[in-house]
């Protein structure tokens, strides 16, 4: 029977979408730069570890994916494994997140957009592959949880490829109300990039888990949730030791960042090598993750005893 869809309907539906281009930002902080940084004590070799975990996990469950760094040009990039593109950016070390969003910016407006974009902090670990969701039809994809105030986690930004005008046109919108209602603001120049994105959707948080697209200006945005593909366990080692398994997008924000070694070792890195003794290894690391988390369990608990104690 012959289709009565539009042409270009049938033609998104049969679309095999590339896969994705992973584009992470750090700068290095100059000595005496005044903004406070939630992870000052955090040297540059910490930094340049996670990117490269990130970027290592990135390959590892999106074949064929492209990793991309946002950075000014004083930064060193070392110990950053495998292929990874370098987009230098001026960067206001006193304004640190408007320029990463200013950053983001100006490579979505110069991409080709050959391939879809996903925005993304460098304490993540990807736990699974996005290619399902690309495959989907929309422009815009955001993570939502349930948060008043920000409602969007803006650690993970999926701009689609199906219409890059209405994508990158979202994006400029975001960066505008960043810089006209919350640049200026000490209490929210942190978080401006959440709030510009809040006010960019228009919802709050519990029209979100209602829907899963909405459309704003034009644009169709994905919403998805942070439970799943922006996930950030409770700061304890016994949160990780199942794998997560269910769990797309792992997100080791403050304090959480201890954890992203632990879990790369037990349940990524064993994945990268073909050898028949990888496994072993990587069985060998969940054990010893499972004594630590044990160990530190009781730790706690001893604690806590301490403290109710008379």
């Amino acid at each position: 029977m012959e289709s009565r869809l539009p042409a270009a309907i049938v033609a998104s539906l049969h679309v095999k979408t590339r896969p994705p281009e992973f584009v992470s930002f750090h700068a290095d902080r100059p000595a005496g730069a005044k903004e406070s940084h939630p992870n000052a004590n955090l040297g540059a070799s910490s930094y340049m570890r996670m990117l490269d975990l990130l970027y290592r996990s990135v390959r590892l469950t999106n074949p064929g994916a492209l990793c991309t760094l946002l950075t000014d040009a004083a930064t060193r990039v070392v110990g950053v494994r495998g292929p990874v593109r370098r987009f230098d950016h001026p960067v206001d070390h006193e304004a640190l997140m408007l320029s990463r969003s200013r950053a983001q910016l100006a490579y979505v407006e110069a991409s080709t957009f050959e391939r879809p974009l996903v925005l993304l902090d460098s304490d993540i670990l990807l736990n699974g592959s996005l290619q399902p969701v690309l495959e989907e039809d929309f422009d815009v994809g955001l993570t939502w949880r349930e948060s008043k105030t920000m409602p969007i986690n803006g650690g993970l930004l999926v701009l689609n490829n199906r219409r890059p005008a209405a994508a990158s046109g979202f994006l400029r919108r975001v960066v505008q109300i960043y810089r006209d209602r919350y640049a200026a603001d000490s209490n929210a120049s942190w978080f401006g990039d959440q709030l510009a994105l809040r006010d960019a959707i228009g919802l709050p948080y519990s029209e979100m888990e209602k829907q899963t697209l909405v459309v704003q200006n034009g644009c169709r945005i994905r919403l998805l949730p942070c439970e799943v593909y922006n996930f950030s366990p409770e700061n304890r080692l016994a949160a990780i030791q199942d794998g997560l398994p269910d769990k797309v997008v792992l997100h080791f924000k403050g304090p959480r960042k201890r954890l992203m070694e632990p879990y790369w070792n037990a349940f990524l890195q064993w994945r990268e090598s073909f050898w028949p003794w990888s496994s072993r290894r990587g069985k060998r690391a969940q054990h010893e993750l499972g004594q630590l988390a044990a160990a530190e369990s009781r730790s706690m608990e001893a604690g806590a005893a301490g403290k109710a104690a008379p």
